[in-house]
């Protein structure tokens, strides 16, 4: 048995706007480039930050040749890939200059446009790998890293850091990790998008490891990207498949698992806010209202094979709100500093598709003091 965080505190931190679709369909490269990197007439925004939804408008701003553009043109260029419903809606291009660590840039990227779920380095250097996953598991975000020494990525494994994805490549400057960032930003998780594990990627070539490397990355969960076929020798190719093979985060659970949950968590601080637009009544009215909008949100779960079904064989999910003041266990009688911020409680489980383990959770759906006067019109 897994837990579900702790404690899950929903509270009124989601990214701007009320569509989870753009947030897992954006994604976020981030590094240094040069002046030279751009156009001649071109000058980046001076806020550091730009949006783009197709590659052209990248290269009507950077130099084809630019690291940046090579990662955009692997970012859209997975649009197609038949192994997955993904469709990018933004690339968002942060600039880390001289004078900011990659923190700072992703900081300043965050607090310009938060919809992002997935963040891209163009470094591949250790510290900054590290960094980029630190930043990524305080921020509630994933990170796929491209990765070309095993031991690059040693300290982010020791941390058991659950946020970060990375892709082994022989060459620094290919644009892996961003392809495959592209491949699973579906924002649904289930079946095969989440898992980077045996999708085809487009304009990536494979390339051949010794039994030993593999065995290496794979004690590290390091994916990689290669030929399989049952067939061993030269111009064999042709009887297998370009896959990538990995599964795992550097922290060692399942990448889709990781991405099933975040999205859960997500949807259900989604559903937190429009239960508060309604204006609940603090008492079992309000308990009832919240069980409603839960269970239908966990019923879409269902739908897209995030959580196992219910059938007359087994039960996919069960979820229970605590009495407010009535009987012994009531909200009011065993945690007085909840009653008092009105905090309505929600416990449960879920079965994950997945891997059908069970996972158990506690959601304490909270406004804080000013989330209730600003919502509700109230004041505490």
């Amino acid at each position: 048995m897994s837990t579900y965080d702790d404690l899950v505190s929903i509270l009124f931190k989601l990214p701007d706007g009320r569509s989870l679709e753009e947030y897992f369909k954006n994604i976020l490269l981030v590094g240094k480039f040069e002046s030279t990197d751009l156009q001649a007439t071109v000058e980046f925004p001076e806020c550091g930050v730009k949006k783009y939804s197709s590659y052209d408008e990248v290269i009507a701003d950077f130099q084809a040749s630019s690291q940046v553009a090579i990662e955009a043109n692997a970012v859209f260029n997975q649009k197609n890939n038949t192994q997955t419903t993904s469709q990018i809606m933004y690339l968002i291009v942060v600039e880390q200059t001289e004078e900011e660590s990659l923190s700072e840039a992703l900081d300043k990227a965050k607090a310009y446009d938060g919809r992002f779920a997935k963040v891209v380095p163009l470094s591949r250097t250790a510290a900054d790998l590290k960094e980029v996953a630190s930043w990524c598991s305080t921020n509630d975000r994933f990170c796929d890293l491209a990765v070309t020494d095993t031991d690059d990525v040693a300290d982010i494994v020791a941390g058991k850091n659950n946020y970060a994805y990375a892709i082994f490549r022989k060459t620094a400057t290919d644009p892996i990790a961003s392809a495959v960032a592209s491949t699973s930003t579906c924002g649904y998780f289930g079946a095969k998008d989440g898992s980077a594990q045996f999708t085809q990627l487009s304009g990536i070539l494979p390339e051949t490891y010794t039994g030993s490397e593999i065995s290496d990355m794979k004690t590290n969960n390091i994916a990689y990207y290669t030929n399989v076929s049952p067939i061993e020798g030269g111009q064999t190719d042709s009887f297998g498949y370009n896959w990538i093979i990995g599964s795992r985060m550097l922290g060692g659970e399942l990448r889709q698992r990781e991405m099933i949950k975040h999205y859960i968590k997500k949807s259900m601080g989604l559903m937190a806010l429009e239960f508060f637009n309604k204006k609940p009544i603090y008492d079992e009215t309000g308990n009832n209202l919240l069980l409603s909008m839960a269970d239908k949100r966990f019923r879409s779960f269902q739908t897209y094979n995030l959580i196992v079904p219910t059938t007359n064989q087994q039960v996919g999910y069960q979820l229970n709100v605590t009495p407010i003041r009535v009987g012994a266990n009531s909200i009011m009688n065993t945690d007085t500093d909840a009653y008092q911020k009105k905090k309505f409680k929600m416990t449960g489980y879920y079965y994950d598709a997945i891997v059908g383990e069970k996972v158990d959770f506690t959601f304490f759906v909270d406004p804080s003091d000013e989330d209730i006067e600003q919502i509700l019109g109230e004041e505490e």
